[in-house]
């Protein structure tokens, strides 16, 4: 005897009688004559514009879905994925997707026919004429009965086509789709089906329609219409949901499907009272092992719903039910089941993090329950063992005390001061577990572990340092006192060193946040500091490390300095801890760079002494003459040259040493670390402007000073001693890209540092620069030129030699074009910015003799062609700088007069499909320059242009291109009005005004 699901959600034997069963949709389902008819008349709905030139039937798509599955070759693959995708999107589909479902056919093949359905259904829902909707759904019921028992990938995607098709057609065509779908299964005879595959089948379907209308591409208008139908299904899905799970003799695969069909519909923020009886019954159905993950995500979904907190006390019913688990947390960590501990811990962070303000806001008995709850959540990050070797779960937690302190912080000084009172003793209590936690296990145990585990070790170690700094905004100095307390007592006890390591670290991670704290506290952990036994290496590093995060209160207790730096060089001349000990001095050496003098002496003869025996890696040997450089701007003139002589000079034998040999991988290395730790002392040995920030740099023409005394910059003293040497390696390497960026690189730092200092170098450096980028064209080049030029190039004494450069550098870029420029268009990209740049500061260099402003104009016409989007929004860059220029200078606009249409074709060939979408922003501010710029030539050009047949743009009429061009040449004064105008008018020429395709 077949089995009917009731109304009510119940299992029964025979027909439900009228009063069990909704009066909804209902319908004989086509036998297999009818099925062809249904194809037939599909198909010629949309027959007129079907695609001719693909050859698809049957055979060809099972051909390529083979060839898709199991052909070895990934070309074969490829091929046959595109085919396939261009067959699904096609005609053809109506018909062919029907035929693949037959019961005869592979699975991977029944896949595709059912995926065509839902394409055709939610992408092309315009072929479907209004008669056919009835036998369409129809049809796809008929399917999902036949496949009630089949395979469950393809019941899935037939689902989702049907839930499509109730999108598409509620509430106009399908009023209360929702209460028709649970009719149809309820009322229509399925013998195929018995009763568990129809409520799975069921669910399944009610699964996937909430789920299908987050993903599905309709258009804006309509979502709230279908967002409240579906709201109002709900009263019929959640007494089944409800029937189901507590029914006791409902199958485990019903309960699982009921589940997931919760979860998916409480996604349309349902309210919580309404679903509290169900939220309940989750709870009971935790202690069930098979259902326990679904229960976990039901209730994950239930509680992070963004309409939550309309509803504490539904949400605070939650929280007394998660605390009444603890008892079965309890048994899973001594049984050692990770998969409820980790469940548990999953639901309650949740709760937690979404809903921190009704925590907050929890008064008499509600208050207890939040403590309780905060320290439940402890308990999740202090399991026994090491992260993540012995458990993976006591990170999961970091985010919920973040949003708990940001709270309490944000909250009203009234309400501050009363969180502090209850919540303190949490935090504190956090404190001291994290202090374990962080704790690095036994060398041994430490050694085991492989490489991946190290390192989520190590970002397990950050965020905990994170979380340490959320816990000292709300604890303050009682947990600077606190640590200091504890770091006493583990020194006084000698106690593993771990644990030092660990209270170190959280005075680092404090630190880092910027806020130290009482001053005696500081120097009281820097003076227990110089006890610290540091034979430890990993202890040492993050001794050193913590000095670093201290380099701002240093500044402001310089005193201080005379216990750090002897710690520091300790570390400086252990190569295991150089790298500690470079980066935390060169941060102080940065924030201290007034009181280093003292210390001078000592630095400087560790740092030549560690450079000599050449033991330290690469990265830390650049990074100590950095520090070389800070100290040394501390000295005399005379001081700091003697000094150079012993740090500097041997640096450099060694690379005209590696110049001197054979070309190899090795000789490059050395090359390239000598340039950069160069580098690196040019941009820190500054005598003048110690101060000075980066960000000055594209102010600094307009800011250059007369030099505060006659003495040379050491910097120009180095750099006039390098160029020769510089000379050289580029004669040997200059076609080396990775080389030419670093003397770039190198060069750039030093006239940052000189400014107007570099002037009797110009000439020099003007013509190196030329030679180079004439060999191999580069962007490194053109960004040294920029500043070359920004600095110089309204210098009576050097802008003949400046221009001369600027020429050169524009005729090799001009000669890039065309054969070459596709080949380098970062280069072609860099110039343009260059040029943009040079245009708003220096703008008199594109009038110097020998210029050509309007090869260079013709190089843009090039480059907005290019397919790169960067060099496409660098050349409208370009293109803008210059016609705002065309004003001032007559060379450049008598440029744009010649060529200025050449310009306005390109733009809206690029504007009607040539150009990706995300470069019409700028192409649009192009034509609103020209619209502001040059108003009487656009008035000729864009009407014309606009019906020119060579634009090729079949999808918009005249009259739309007529209003177009008038409305464009309206608008003046308004760019976001013009740009809201051309991407209209570019979604029409493309054909996607008006379709879901617009919104991306």
């Amino acid at each position: 005897m077949v089995k009917y699901l009731t109304a009510q959600g119940k299992i029964c034997d025979g027909r439900p009688s009228s009063s069990e069963v909704y009066k909804g949709f209902v319908t004989e389902f086509p036998d297999s004559g009818t099925t062809a008819l249904i194809r037939q008349r599909m198909a010629s709905s949309t027959q007129t514009r079907s695609d001719t030139s693909l050859d698809v039937n049957v055979e060809n798509i099972e051909k390529a879905i083979h060839q898709l599955y199991y052909d070895p070759h990934p070309g074969v693959k490829n091929s046959a994925q595109r085919w396939l995708l261009v067959a699904q999107r096609s005609q053809h589909a109506w018909q062919f997707s029907w035929t693949l479902l037959s019961p005869d056919k592979a699975t991977e093949v029944q896949y595709f026919g059912a995926s065509a359905l839902h394409t055709k259904i939610s992408r092309y829902w315009a072929e479907v004429h209004p008669e056919q909707y009835d036998i369409l759904r129809t049809q796809l019921f008929r399917q999902i009965f036949a496949f009630g028992t089949g395979a469950r990938i393809v019941l899935t995607r037939l689902c989702v086509a049907l839930s499509s098709f109730a999108l598409n057609t509620m509430p106009e065509v399908w009023p209360d789709a929702v209460k028709g779908i649970i009719d149809t299964f309820q009322q229509t005879d399925i013998p195929q089906l018995d009763a568990t595959h129809r409520c799975t089948a069921l669910l399944e379907l009610l699964t996937v329609l909430p789920e299908e209308f987050h993903t599905s591409p309709l258009p804006q208008a309509r979502r709230g219409t279908v967002r409240h139908e579906l709201e109002n299904g709900l009263q019929h899905v959640l007494p089944l949901i409800k029937t189901l799970l507590e029914q006791q003799d409902s199958p485990d695969a019903v309960r699982l499907q009921a589940l997931k069909c919760f979860s998916s519909w409480v996604q349309l923020n349902v309210p919580l009272p309404d679903i509290d009886p169900i939220t309940e019954m989750l709870f009971q159905l935790l202690l069930n092992h098979d259902l326990f993950d679904l229960c976990i995500d039901s209730l994950i979904s239930v509680v992070c719903q963004p309409v939550a907190y309309k509803y504490p006390l539904s949400v605070r019913k939650v929280i007394k039910q998660v605390l009444q688990l603890q008892d079965h947390l309890s048994t899973a960590v001594q049984d050692k089941d990770m998969d409820v501990v980790q469940g548990i811990c999953r639901l309650a962070v949740s709760l937690g993090e979404n809903n921190s303000k009704i925590l907050l806001e929890s008064e008499g008995e509600d208050r207890q329950h939040a403590v309780e709850f905060t320290n439940l959540i402890i308990g999740f990050t202090a399991l026994p063992g090491h992260y993540p070797v012995d458990e993976t779960i006591s990170n999961i937690p970091f985010g919920f005390w973040y949003i708990l302190q940001d709270d309490i912080v944000s909250s009203d000084q009234e309400e501050f001061q009363e969180y502090v009172r209850v919540f303190a003793p949490v935090y504190m209590h956090l404190v001291e577990v994290m202090l374990t936690k962080v704790q690095y296990p036994p060398d041994e145990e430490y050694s085991s572990w492989n490489a991946e585990e190290k390192e989520h070790f190590r970002c397990y170690r950050q965020d905990i340092g994170d979380t340490l700094m959320y816990c000292y905004t709300l604890l303050r100095e009682p947990l600077l006192n606190h640590l200091y307390a504890i770091l006493s007592r583990i020194q006084e006890q000698q106690l593993p060193w771990q644990q030092v390591e660990a209270c170190l670290f959280a005075f680092r991670s404090i630190a880092e946040g910027g806020d130290y704290g009482d001053d005696q506290c500081v120097s009281d952990l820097l003076r227990l500091l110089s006890q610290v036994n540091m034979s430890h290496t990993t202890l040492a590093s993050t001794a050193l490390y913590m000095l670093g995060a201290y380099s701002e209160w240093l500044a402001d207790t310089p005193e201080a300095l005379r216990t750090v730096i002897p710690v520091l060089l300790t570390g400086l001349n252990d190569p295991e801890l150089a790298a500690p000990a470079t980066m935390s001095l060169k941060d102080i050496c940065f924030e201290c760079r007034k009181e280093m003098k003292p210390y001078a002496e000592t630095i400087l003869n560790a740092s030549q002494e560690v450079l000599r025996r050449n033991t330290i890696k690469a990265r830390e040997s650049v990074r100590l003459m950095s520090i070389v450089g800070f100290v040394l701007s501390t000295l005399s003139l005379q001081e700091i040259l003697s000094y150079l002589q012993l740090i500097l000079a041997p640096q450099l034998q060694i690379l005209e040493s590696a110049i001197n040999e054979q070309p190899t991988p090795i000789t490059k290395s050395t090359i390239l670390l000598k340039i950069n730790m160069l580098s690196n002392l040019c941009s820190t040995l500054d005598l003048k402007r110690p101060d000075r920030t980066e960000q000055e740099e594209e102010s600094i023409a307009a800011k250059r000073a007369a030099p505060a005394q006659d003495e040379p910059q050491p910097v120009f003293l180095i750099l006039q001693q390098t160029l020769p040497i510089l000379q050289n390696l580029l004669s040997v390497w200059i076609s080396d890209v990775g080389v030419v960026e670093a003397v770039c690189e190198l060069l750039r730092r030093a006239s940052r540092t000189l400014l107007d200092d570099l002037q009797p170098m110009i000439p020099q450096l003007a013509e190196l620069v030329a030679t180079i980028y004439n060999a191999l064209p580069q962007s490194a080049i053109l960004d040294l030129a920029r500043q070359i030029i920004i600095l110089f190039g309204d210098s009576k004494d050097v802008c003949s030699a400046v221009g001369a450069m600027f020429v050169e550098l524009c005729s090799k870029t001009v000669s890039l074009f065309p054969a070459r420029a596709r080949e380098q268009t970062d280069v072609v990209e860099t110039f343009m910015a260059v040029c943009s740049i040079l245009l708003k500061k220096q703008s008199r260099v594109f009038v110097r003799e020998g210029c050509n402003p309007a090869a260079i104009f013709q190089c843009g016409l090039m480059a907005i062609t290019l397919p790169e989007n960067p060099t496409v929004k660098s050349t409208c860059n370009f293109f803008m700088s210059f016609i705002a220029q065309s004003d001032n200078l007559p060379a450049l606009g008598e440029a744009l007069t010649q060529h200025g249409r050449s310009l306005l074709e390109l733009v809206l060939k690029a504007i009607g499909g040539a150009a990706p979408r995300t470069v019409i922003e700028s192409l649009a501010d192009v034509l609103f320059m020209l619209n502001k710029h040059c108003f009487s030539q656009l008035t000729s050009w864009l009407p014309e242009m606009v019906l020119s047949p060579d634009l090729n743009l079949p999808r918009v009429t005249k009259d739309q291109r007529e209003q177009f061009a008038k409305t464009i040449l309206r608008n003046r004064a308004h760019k976001r009005q013009i740009r809201d105008v051309v991407s209209e008018f570019s979604l029409m020429c493309r054909g996607l005004h008006g379709t879901e395709y617009a919104e991306y």
